[in-house]
């Protein structure tokens, strides 16, 4: 996908308000990992076992309460709070703890409850946001005064560049999907705006040969185990080769009574003629910010 010029694929029905339904998924709900938290609520986060861990508040950490005897070590500088697993050796052997354990941290006037997961992961950041209300109003705020279609792609830009505001809640999965006989293919993470009843489904694919190449069409992506209510398809490169790697954004409504897509949900009453197909939606794009 190239940011100079680009082509997105909007369903010519989204003005009806999402119409289409469709059938479950196979596979079930997948584990998240939020990297955005939120106050009064106990939230299971993965943590490094092994590198500096580190936990950001806009208003500044004041305080952070643990058990010391679980081998954690905490420090607050400049608002920021930085934890770290200690490790035993035996000998030769370095050995890393895998034991949960809790952490509240007063972050400006809220109290954050959280439980680090430590596994054999990169050092994580994890974002204490400033509150429900409050991101709601600065996702309302980025969006203000924008058609549909340009929240759209103003979304998938976000998700492609990896400049992703920190009022957005961010999932990451890392789930192997099973559907295309030609393709590995990856559900990464998931994005949503609340407030603006947006979300966007990122996925990883790959020819399963190392050999080869193959056109990809963003219709192709229209699944039921992909997406619920989908309003625009944007693939990264079309033109897939053996070796090479490209990326699917699937925009779709993610209004608070909206369906999961990986949830069963009841066949469509709608005929086929009902439901929405398909355009092309060209939009230039420039690399400023």
């Amino acid at each position: 996908m190239r940011w100079n010029r680009f082509q997105a694929v909007i369903l010519a029905g989204l003005i009806l308000g999402g119409a289409m339904t469709f059938a479950h998924a196979e596979n079930g709900v997948p584990e998240t990992w939020p990297t955005v938290l939120l106050p009064e609520v106990t939230t299971k986060v993965k943590l490094s076992n092994t590198d500096v861990n580190r936990l950001v508040c806009p208003d500044g950490i004041k305080d952070v309460v643990f058990s010391q005897e679980k081998g954690v070590k905490v420090k607050i500088t400049d608002g920021n709070a930085f934890i770290k697993f200690q490790v035993i050796k035996k000998g030769e052997e370095m050995i890393y703890t895998e034991v949960p354990s809790e952490f509240y941290v007063v972050c400006g006037e809220d109290i954050y409850s959280l439980i680090g997961m430590p596994q054999r992961v990169p050092a994580q950041t994890i974002r204490l946001s400033s509150g429900k209300k409050q991101k709601v109003q600065q996702n309302l705020a980025i969006f203000s005064g924008m058609p549909l279609e340009k929240k759209i792609l103003t979304l998938i830009r976000q998700t492609y560049t990896d400049q992703l505001p920190e009022s957005y809640l961010v999932r990451e999965i890392e789930r192997q999907v099973d559907l295309f006989p030609a393709l590995w293919m990856s559900f990464i993470r998931e994005v949503v705006v609340e407030g603006e009843g947006l979300g966007v489904r990122e996925y990883r694919i790959s020819l399963r040969s190392e050999t080869g190449q193959t056109r990809l069409s963003e219709k192709e992506f229209l699944r039921s185990e992909l997406t619920s209510q989908p309003l625009a398809v944007a693939v990264d490169e079309l033109l897939l080769r053996g070796g090479a790697q490209s990326k699917v954004f699937i925009v779709e409504r993610r209004d608070s009574d909206a369906p999961s897509p990986m949830v069963k949900q009841p066949p469509s009453k709608a005929s086929k003629d009902e439901q929405p197909v398909f355009q092309s939606f060209n939009e230039e794009v420039t690399d400023a910010p």
